[in-house]
């Protein structure tokens, strides 16, 4: 009798622990994050000036991995642009709100043979940054969209041209794990909205170096138009080295629209220079860009200059101050992509500016 009561004991420790064991690797991490990002902005489209509250790209999110072993987690994330000026998801007109616009996805993360992702997800092309170092500035004077991804350039040229700033929805994505310092991405979106004489689906892929001091990343990108009216492609290289207190990063971008008629042909050469210098709790910040013409004697192209003075309050809190200024060509038309409502420059040839007050709070 003992000896059975011994037994069952054994039994439910046994048992206990295995079940102790099992919750410990499967138990969710789960966390809430977001930042609030707001700004006084005089804002003018190179005809007239506004005063306005503007939100750069205000966000909530929830995210969390749950552990399989050793190795394999599953992984997901929930992520919403909203404005906290109006209670919109963003600032434009007709917007009423709308959940996960931002980088959403479930998927799983191994250690050895690296992580897959489905749902809506920035591609390989976009998140190439030179480690953050080519995309420093904010409020209205990140470059990177305006200059490299082509939203300058689109503006006077929408219709037979368009932007690869690309948060690809529909979208698989693949992550590899870090070797020799080197992480290779790619992403496939298939085509939901196929019609009997279009599709279109998007490919992109990357590769990034990075050490912690020098980066470099090459980025490729395309998107298929069986009809052949034109569909963009995409060429991106990025470097960036941080030394100290001072750091630096270059980005250049090739945009072709591959249109089969050659009549509607149209291709850019761009380049960006970002710098940035910190003094104690000071920052400084400086970007030039320029995109070519789209075409011979097109006369669309533009440059785009930007400073910034970040002041840290704290790991969480920046005060910043920012001045921009697009210098558009006779038929450029060439804006601002920071703020969702930044007034659209209208008339050829203007060069809008900005110069924002704000604050950002990360939590």
């Amino acid at each position: 009798m003992n000896f059975t009561a011994r037994k069952s004991l054994l039994a439910i420790a046994i048992a206990s622990t295995l079940a102790g064991s099992a919750f410990a690797q499967t138990a969710p991490s789960v966390t809430l994050y977001g930042r609030l990002d707001m700004a006084i902005e005089s804002a003018n489209d190179g005809a007239l000036t506004k005063t306005m509250l503007q939100n750069y790209a205000s966000r909530f999110g929830i995210k969390g991995d749950r552990s399989f072993g050793s190795d394999l987690s599953g992984i997901f994330q929930i992520e919403t642009a909203f404005s906290p000026e109006d209670g919109k998801a963003r600032n434009q007109a007709g917007d009423t709100g709308f959940l996960a616009n931002r980088n959403s996805f479930v998927g799983l993360r191994s250690k050895s043979l690296g992580t897959f992702l489905a749902g809506n997800h920035d591609t390989p092309l976009k998140s190439l940054d030179g480690g953050g170092l080519a995309s420093m500035l904010w409020a209205e004077g990140d470059a990177m969209e305006v200059i490299i991804h082509g939203k300058g350039t689109r503006s006077a040229s929408s219709t037979y041209f368009d932007n690869v700033h690309t948060r690809q929805t529909n979208n698989l994505v693949y992550i590899s794990p870090k070797f020799a310092d080197i992480v290779v991405k790619a992403s496939y979106s298939p085509d939901e909205a196929q019609t009997a004489t279009t599709n279109q689906p998007l490919y992109s892929v990357s590769g990034e170096w990075n050490n912690g001091t020098y980066n470099f990343g090459v980025a490729m990108q395309k998107k298929d138009v069986s009809d052949k009216t034109f569909g963009m492609s995409a060429t991106k290289v990025t470097m960036g080295a941080k030394m100290g207190d001072f750091s630096a990063g270059l980005a250049f971008s090739t945009l072709d629209n591959n249109a089969s008629v050659s009549a509607n042909s149209q291709k850019t050469n761009n380049s960006l220079v970002v710098l940035g210098y910190t003094m104690g709790q000071t920052v400084f910040k400086f970007n030039y860009g320029m995109s070519g013409e789209s075409a011979s004697n097109k006369q669309d192209d533009l440059t785009m200059t930007s400073l910034e003075v970040d002041y840290i309050l704290d790991k969480q809190t920046t005060l910043y101050t920012n001045y921009s200024q697009i210098m558009n060509n006779t038929k450029g038309k060439g804006t601002f992509a920071g703020a969702d409502n930044f007034p659209t420059t209208t008339v050829a040839g203007n060069d809008p500016t900005a110069l924002s007050f704000g604050m950002r709070f990360n939590f």
